[in-house]
């Protein structure tokens, strides 16, 4: 079981003119949802909005499916960042420390995700993404930590 955080964002209108049109400010409302998280794969689950009445659906990923998308998302970064590195390299002593510049953060990045991933702790919207309907917005509250 999960508990993860969602918001809707509804449009409040401030102010009317004629001349200068309609002054909008965003405004969002949050709710929980407790989801069941799946042994394997992943579930879609049909939830509906208690603000705007909506239907839309989350995928509900397994404990080893959220590890492969945090491996993933890894990858991801380790390839910028050794791109970053191979520019470095090769663009001369002008240009190189922006290479290098670039790599930094996205390696710390890869370390991240590769510690997270091999201890098992995830965040909320690793293990609930949004699969259909209205986007609403899934927020990260606390580290959800499996028991090994």
């Amino acid at each position: 079981m999960v508990t993860v955080r969602l918001g809707c964002e509804t449009r409040e209108e401030v102010f009317r003119s004629p001349s200068l049109g309609t002054l909008t400010l965003p405004k969002r409302r949050t709710w929980e949802e407790t989801l069941t998280i799946p042994e394997k794969g992943y579930n879609t689950i049909n939830l509906v909005c208690p603000m705007c009445h909506s239907a839309f659906g989350v995928k509900v990923y397994s404990k080893a499916m959220a590890r492969v998308r945090k491996f993933y998302f890894a990858s991801c970064f380790f390839t910028i960042a050794a791109s970053g590195i191979v520019f470095g390299v090769f663009a001369g002593v002008e240009k190189g420390f922006l290479g290098y510049s670039i790599a930094a953060p996205f390696m710390f990045f890869t370390v991240w995700q590769l510690s997270n991933g091999i201890r098992g702790r995830f965040d909320p919207s690793d293990l609930v993404s949004h699969a259909r309907g209205k986007i609403h917005r899934i927020y990260d509250e606390k580290k959800v930590i499996f028991p090994n």
